[in-house]
């Protein structure tokens, strides 16, 4: 947490960065507001703290990816894409460079609902553009959301403590 305040102080981080991690550390506490629900009959309760409805929240936002996937009425699939480790450094050091995953997520997908025209295109060895099939009239639409985690998964260590990488 110090070496978030570090760059929000120093003016190297965007000015939400601070409040969503720290609404996010704070997510599902009883520092963020609680409900209280109380039997009338054996006077037991239960505190059910409050979330913290960040999209940097790994808990809220997979929650809010969940409903807006539920909500969907047309066939969809959901795909991850990945960043292997040794990469991720690059797009830390610029973070513009994470629309590069947008344009290479886009265009794996128009390969895979074009397939034979990839192949045609392929064998002609046409240069590439950045989004490949853009100005070629006969191709398959597709439609798609993407949303990028710029966080990991925490990997069990042992069967008692999490570390996040």
């Amino acid at each position: 947490m110090d070496y978030i305040r570090k760059l929000d102080a120093s003016g190297k981080a965007r000015p939400c960065i601070l409040e969503n991690v720290e609404r996010s550390l704070l997510c599902h506490t009883c520092y963020l507001g609680f409900d209280q629900f109380e039997c009338t009959d054996c006077d037991n309760w239960n505190i059910i703290p409050h979330s913290c409805h960040s999209r940097f929240c790994n808990a809220c936002c997979v929650k809010y990816a969940k409903q807006l996937a539920a909500k969907a009425t047309y066939p969809h699939r959901h795909i991850v894409f990945t960043i292997p480790e040794e990469l991720r450094n690059w797009f830390r050091q610029d973070r513009t460079r994470l629309n590069l995953l947008f344009v290479a997520s886009r265009n794996a997908i128009s390969i895979l609902t074009n397939k034979s025209l990839a192949d045609k295109l392929k064998k002609k060895n046409l240069s590439d553009t950045r989004y490949i099939f853009k100005d070629i009239p006969v191709r398959n639409e597709f439609g798609m959301i993407a949303t990028i985690h710029t966080f990991t998964r925490p990997k069990m260590e042992s069967t008692h403590s999490l570390s996040y990488s």
